[in-house]
């Protein structure tokens, strides 16, 4: 997890100093990179059967594909301050789906981790200080 948050962070400064760069082909790179990267870890006789790849095809195209077009649309529009909010909700959103789409219930430290997440997403929109300090550009 730690690894991937921070080639996450990673693509969000690679993707922002792109500004001249169309969202669409960063992400066409990026998933091409990822299959060449990942196919020799596939199992190629494994393949799913029937309806298995339509939902891949969508899982794909629309949850990747349009996601990532977004994303890097949006990173490279938004100030960092923003991006980095709206990072720390995407966390949020997804166990709420979870919960509405699945049923999953939360336990009381996950619950903690909700509020943690959404203080600090608060904390970061609204400019609080700690211990007096300011934050930068306010």
């Amino acid at each position: 997890a730690l690894g991937a948050a921070f080639l996450y962070a990673i693509a969000a400064l690679i993707a922002k100093r792109l500004s001249g760069t169309p969202p669409h082909l960063i992400a066409l790179i990026q998933v091409a990179v990822g299959i060449v990267l990942l196919a020799p870890l596939a199992d190629f006789s494994a393949l799913p059967q029937g309806s298995g790849w339509s939902y891949l095809i969508v899982m794909g195209i629309v949850h990747t594909g349009v996601m990532y077009v977004w994303l890097y649309g949006a990173i490279q529009k938004l100030p960092t301050v923003i991006t980095g909010t709206l990072a720390f909700i995407y966390p949020v959103a997804a166990i709420a789906v979870d919960w509405v789409a699945f049923g999953h219930r939360l336990q009381l430290l996950q619950w903690c981790g909700v509020a943690a997440v959404l203080l600090a997403t608060a904390g970061m929109s609204l400019g609080w200080r700690v211990l007096g300090r300011k934050r930068a550009g306010v």
